[in-house]
Parts: structure tokens; sequence; C-alpha cells
């Protein structure tokens, strides 16, 4: 038994796991299996501190308080009920982040129907993807999205209702607004309101997106169940007499999560815009003595301000290099900066650093979860320190795909290991490390290159900023390698420079074949991620343009 503790955060508590035929098995705790409605847990919390400061808008400084979010939330509910929406049924949300975003996601959850928010921005061709994907009954949308999800639904001929969100809604012609909605509803209704029985522990609760870095995602199923036991077993997420900001929207599970765990754990939230505003996103941290930030900002950006009150960076997801944190540890030195790996598709963290990890690495397998490393060949069990496909299971895990079982099939096996299509490997001392996405890799001449040692490579040049590492088809050799380069400000550097670079020090194979693009930004996703499948896209155009 291993026992890695934190002295300095109470925060993440005590982290501990065994091993087992080369299996990581994190602290184990009992498993919630009643039928708990979440949203009855949450209306529970809210009717208890009416008074509590909830919610505020950094920007404007308006707040909600419990009292009102009770009332915003259980009118919509008593509404969503009037329009004969019962348990099962889906709740489109798409919306950015602002003081009411929250009202149709509690107010689902109270009825057991199954919340599903979508991206904030729609084109035509992805609102018709999310509109077909769940076919939801009625969809609580932003003004800046509304008139382009009208179109779609008209010309799908659906029966998919819309409430607009904001006070613009007016330029949406005939739009039912979410104002209206909640002033439909009898105020006295509000007290003698209680939350729908679940059918089981298994009741879906939302359908989240999973990222779609790789295609169009896939809606995950996070059941009740599931939701109770991360928010019960995960200790880096106890907010409990913390401020905490969040710029993503709902749309991501992280986003979704933070609402209710806030409310949960009685923690007040910053609502801050999301933009590219690095500077006003410090000054908002130093304004709201926040705890818990947002994203990451440039290091020149950060080296302007004390950030005294900030106690965690969180990181997760991508691959994320050791010298970076070394980096944000010196910049930060009031800050607990912590690396950690999770997914949707997982139904949060697998795994995270404690104060004492490796930099660069994922840290130490999450409390309850289980975690090995399968040689994607053969299906065998690896030790420690041999790279293969990561599997993990836990008791918080999605249910599956929604309405495609052909995907759930292929990314959960009959023993309910989700099988992550993440390269990587665990140490001695069972610390987690990152290689790749097993989907990413070049193929070239029948080789796999890993886009990520390349990119490491690229990214030590002192002029580079920020790179990414595409492939190219290409007739003959199946896939050629390109990279993206965003110079540093200042700085110069050549084509030349970066295929002499990875010529000089990688083998033949991985050599930039289709060449160096550079551009001023690379293009990232809406929680950060370098767009990749933006980028693939742009590498085709060079190729057939």
């Amino acid at each position: 038994m291993v026992n890695l503790r934190n002295e300095d955060v109470t925060d993440e508590g005590d982290l501990t796991f065994r091993t087992e035929n080369d299996i990581l098995i994190g602290e184990e705790a009992p498993i919630h299996t009643e039928c708990t409605n979440v949203g009855a847990l949450v209306l529970e919390k809210l009717r208890s501190r009416p008074e509590f400061i909830a919610q505020v808008e950094a920007v404007s400084g308006a707040e909600t308080t419990f009292a009102e979010m009770t009332e915003k939330s259980v009118k919509c509910a008593l509404w969503l009920r009037e329009q004969g929406v019962q348990p099962g049924d889906i709740i489109g949300i798409c919306t950015h982040n602002h003081l009411e975003s929250y009202v149709p996601l509690l107010a689902a959850l109270y009825l057991g129907a199954i919340s599903n928010p979508w991206d904030n921005e729609l084109s035509p061709t992805t609102a018709s993807y999310f509109l077909l994907l769940t076919r939801p009954k009625i969809v609580f949308v932003n003004s800046e999205s509304a008139e382009c999800l009208k179109q779609v639904v008209k010309e799908r001929d659906m029966d998919t209702r819309l409430v607009v969100f904001d006070a613009s809604a007016g330029s949406v012609e005939h739009a039912l607004t979410l104002t209206a909605v909640l002033r439909s509803q009898d105020a006295a209704a509000i007290d003698e309101f209680e939350c729908a029985k679940l059918t089981g522990p298994d009741h879906v609760a939302t359908i989240v997106c999973s990222s779609g870095t790789s295609g169009f995602p896939k809606g995950t199923e996070i059941s009740h169940a599931a939701m109770i036991n991360y928010m019960a077993h995960v200790k880096i997420h106890d907010l409990k007499g913390h401020v905490s900001m969040w710029t993503p929207s709902m749309r991501w599970y992280c986003g979704l999560f933070i609402v209710i765990k806030a409310i949960l754990d009685c923690s007040r939230r910053i609502i801050v815009p999301d933009y590219d505003d690095d500077e006003g996103l410090c000054r908002f941290i130093e304004k709201c003595d926040s705890c818990f930030p947002i994203r990451l900002v440039k290091f020149g950006v950060l080296s302007k301000y004390r950030l005294p009150t900030l106690k965690i960076l969180l990181f997760g997801g991508a691959h994320f290099k050791g010298e970076l944190q070394q980096k944000l540890v010196k910049l930060l030195p009031h800050t607990n900066v912590i690396l950690s790996y999770g997914m949707t598709d997982y139904g949060g963290l697998c795994a995270r650093q404690t104060k004492y990890s490796k930099p660069g690495s994922c840290g130490f397998v999450c409390e309850t979860g289980r975690l090995k490393v399968v040689d994607p060949n053969t299906g065998k069990v690896l030790g420690a320190n041999k790279t293969g496909e990561i599997w993990a299971k836990s008791s918080y895990m999605m249910n599956g795909y929604y309405n495609n079982p052909e995907a759930t099939k292929r990314a959960l096996d009959s023993d309910g290991w989700l099988h992550t299509g993440d390269l990587g490997y665990y140490d001695n001392d069972g610390e987690i490390f990152l290689v790749d996405r097993m989907s990413e890799f070049i193929n070239y001449r029948a080789i796999k290159i890993s886009p990520a040692e390349i990119e490491a490579l690229i990214q030590q040049h002192p002029a580079v900023l920020q790179v990414a590492v595409v492939p190219v088809p290409h007739s003959v050799d199946e896939q050629h390698a390109m990279a993206f380069v965003a110079k540093v400000p200042g700085k110069e550097v050549t084509e030349l420079d970066i295929t002499d670079l990875v010529k000089q020090n990688m083998p033949w194979y991985c050599r930039l074949h289709a060449g160096v693009k550079f551009m001023e930004r690379l293009p990232r996703t809406a929680t950060g991620k370098i767009a990749k499948k933006e980028l693939r896209q742009i590498a085709k155009s060079y190729v057939t343009g």
C-alpha cells in the first residue's frame, strides 16, 4: 500500500492505492447504488440556505442567491411538467455561461429528465447533428444560436420547442423567452414542489458530448449514481469554503459538474466571460479572491500578477510537459499546480498528482478507480515502465453512448473496462504518464509515428510558442507528417530550421515530409486543447488546394 499525503492543501486529502496483478487499484469506498435523484440533493441544499450568495457575474458584479436559484429552477420545472416532460425525456441546453444558464439544468434534474448540453455556437451542420442525435423535446438556447436552430428545426420538420435565454431574444421572431416561462408560473407552488422518483441507479442524469476532437462527438450517458459517486469519492473537487472560477460552458462535463458541486458544497462561483483576455482573467482572480482558476494564461501575463488566493491550478486532458509545470510552480509559489488525467467517458478524473508527484506525470489512480496498461496487439496486461493502451474503470463511469451500441461495445468490454485509446505507462512508484493518443498516430509506410514525440522536440526551439503535428494523406506512403507552428513574438524561426531539427534528432521516418506551416496562433477547442481536427482539415487543403 502506498500512502501519499499533501499536508499543505487539505482539499486533496489522502490518496492511496495498491497494485494487484499489474492493476493499479485506487482507494476503496462504499459505492452508492440507491435511486437518489441528484436534483433532490441540490434542491434540499438550495432550500437550506436561501440567503447564500451562490453566483457572481465577474464583469457586472451581479449576484444570485440560493433563494433566487430555487425560485427560477422550480418554476422552470413546473413549466416543463406542463409541457408534458416526463422522466427520461431529453432537454437540450445551448448557451454560454451566465447567471441563468443553470435554470434548465436543475429543472431537468428535478423531473428526472435528461439534460443535454451543446456547443453554444451553432452552425447549421452542428445544429442538425445535435438535434438528430438526441431529438430533444425542448431546447433552451442563447439568442446568438436561436435563429440558426429555429431554421434547422423547421427544415427537419421537427416538433422540438425552443426557449431563448437572454434579453436580446427580441431579435428572434416569435421567440418564447425564459423570462416569459418563469412569469407564467405561480410562486405559491414552489414550496410544494417535489422532485421525481428515479427508475433505478443507472437512470441517466445528463448526456454530455465527448470532446469531438477526432470527429463528431458522441452522447455520453452519465447516471445520477455515477455523478453522486464522483462527488463523494474524488476529493480534489471539494469546494467547501472556497470561491471557484470556471469558463467552460456546460457543454463540457467539467462545466456542468461544477455547477452542481458548487451548490452542494455552498461554494461561491464566479462566472467569467469565455474569452481570450488573459490580463482580464488575472484581474478577475485578484478582484474575486478566487481559489480555483479557470484556464492557463500566458506566462508573460502571469508574471505581472501576484495571485496569493489562487490555491489549486488543475489541468486535465491534454499532455502537459514537466518543464511547463515547473515554470508554473515558480511563477505561482502560493498555488498547487496539479496535472490530472480524465475524460467524459470515464465520468471525470482517472488520475491526479499529489504534492510530491514527478513533474509531467498524471499522478496516481484516483479514489475507487482502477487502471491497467494493455498491449494493444495482444491484449496482455503489462507491468511497470511498459507502454500500452490505458484501460480504466470506476464507480462513476458512463453508462455508454446514447443510441450507439456499436460505439459503446468498442469502448467498454464485458468486464466493464473502458478502452481509453490513450497510450501510456506507469513507473515503479505507480505514477502514470501519458505518451499519445492511439488514434493520433501518423501511419507512414506501415510505421506508426507518435506526433507527441515530434512536438516535444520542436517545442524545445526557443522561437516556438506552440506546435502541433498532424497527418497528411499521401498516395504512396499513406500519411506524411506536417507541423503547424506559432512563433514566440519577436523571435524568428524558418521552415528549414524546424525540418533540420527533426532530421538531426529523430529517426528518418519521423521527418516532416509534408513540411511546416506557420500560424499566428493555433486553433483551440472550447476547453483549451489544440484543435487537431481543424488542423488536419487545413493540412489537407495544402495537399488538394
